[in-house]
């Protein structure tokens, strides 16, 4: 199967991945069949999908003509899932974060789905391998990770599960760039994959400096935002949802190393009801809208720099085993947040015995294993 002969894709899932999944796809002139478990949720994605599309069309980047065949052409709705994919070429699977329910799915797609067809899962978290397990074609399985808000974010990781095959990376591969995505290809499937993977340790981090006592959340906030970005890490979680935060932490605690396990502050507002935009409160405010940062809270005991270390460290940990290239690492950081510059950008401009020094001190400082360098930067031989 090459991508070449997608045709039609079968968007299992209609939410905010899943409708904006579909609508890149419709785009990009591929016929899409979106599907949710209720007519009125897959109406409900129909519809945001016009609407941005109509935003688009004003703004010169659809014709009115492609909109149109969209609506009475491309765009399929549908409740069944043996309808749903029983024609497709390519399944993107972007149903809830729960492993057994995604293992179900994928049962159900290998049974009804084309002998030939690619079966994707968008997860951000969970084991492709696992999810493939359920099928009888786990060569034909791989992970298309998007990006949220997907008509924006550029970023497709593309996944090797452990029996994906070339062919199908290929196709994933191919079907990124034919939708105007940037893939990125992530050669094993580990806990995080590639972009959560490098700012995963910067969670513990800034949670160890929330408990010790040496910066309040605000303050920290405060400091990144005034680094230029425009919105800061707290409030970013907030946005997401705690709930989602910790249960991710949660996983690589289980399936990555102890050291991710929920700091203190989080499992407190967990235990509150506080989880964030979607109750109200969070690490702040929002009973009133989008909070507002004091720039002027910001510390000089919260170094954004010991961040860029933690990133590059992971970033290179990942090289080590295999994962990625070094020159993918920027590019899919680059292309899946905010940020002005590349943790590999960063790290060309650090001396490896500075670097080497700042880890060590992060890591006696909190007694975190995770945090020491890896052995590139040992031998500073990433430069």
């Amino acid at each position: 199967m090459t991508a070449d002969k997608i045709k039609t894709v079968a968007v299992l899932g209609a939410g905010d991945m899943g409708h904006g999944i579909a609508e890149v796809a419709l785009i990009a002139g591929y016929k899409v069949i979106l599907r949710d478990i209720k007519d009125e949720f897959v109406q409900k994605g129909a519809k945001r999908i016009n609407e941005s599309l109509a935003k688009l069309v004003k703004k010169g980047k659809v014709s009115e003509e492609h909109f149109e065949k969209i609506k009475t052409e491309l765009l399929i709705p549908c409740v069944d899932l043996a309808d749903a994919v029983k024609t497709a070429d390519l399944v993107i699977e972007v149903i809830p974060e729960i492993l057994e329910l995604k293992k179900e799915i994928f049962k159900q797609i290998d049974q009804y789905a084309p002998e030939h067809a690619i079966l994707a899962t968008n997860t951000s978290s969970i084991s492709i391998t696992d999810i493939a397990s359920a099928t009888k074609k786990p060569d034909r399985v791989t992970g298309l990770h998007f990006f949220n808000p997907v008509v924006i974010m550029k970023l497709v990781e593309v996944i090797k599960a452990e029996k994906t095959s070339e062919e199908t990376m290929k196709a994933g591969y191919d079907f990124c760039l034919k939708i105007n995505k940037i893939p990125v290809r992530v050669e094993k499937d580990v806990p995080g994959f590639l972009v959560n993977r490098v700012n995963a340790p910067a969670h513990v981090l800034r949670g160890c400096t929330i408990d010790q006592g040496i910066a309040t959340p605000e303050e920290i906030e405060a400091v990144m935002r005034k680094t230029g970005i425009p919105m800061g890490p707290f409030e970013l979680l907030d946005f997401v949802g705690l709930d989602v935060h910790r249960h991710v932490l949660l996983y690589y605690a289980e399936n990555l190393h102890p050291e991710y396990k929920p700091y203190r502050l989080l499992d407190e507002k967990i235990n509150a009801g506080n989880y964030g935009k979607k109750t109200g409160k969070g690490f702040f405010d929002w009973s009133n809208g989008r909070p507002e940062i004091d720039l002027l809270k910001a510390t000089d005991k919260f170094d954004p720099a010991d961040v860029t270390a933690v990133q590059i460290n992971e970033a290179l940990k990942l090289v080590e085993m295999g994962v990625c290239k070094i020159d993918d690492i920027d590019k899919a950081l680059l292309n899946a947040s905010a940020l002005k510059e590349g943790p590999m950008a960063a790290a060309r401009k650090i001396k490896p015995v500075n670097l080497a020094k700042r880890l060590e001190g992060l890591s006696k400082k909190f007694n975190k294993e995770i945090f020491k360098p890896v052995k590139m930067i040992v031998e500073g031989t990433y430069r």
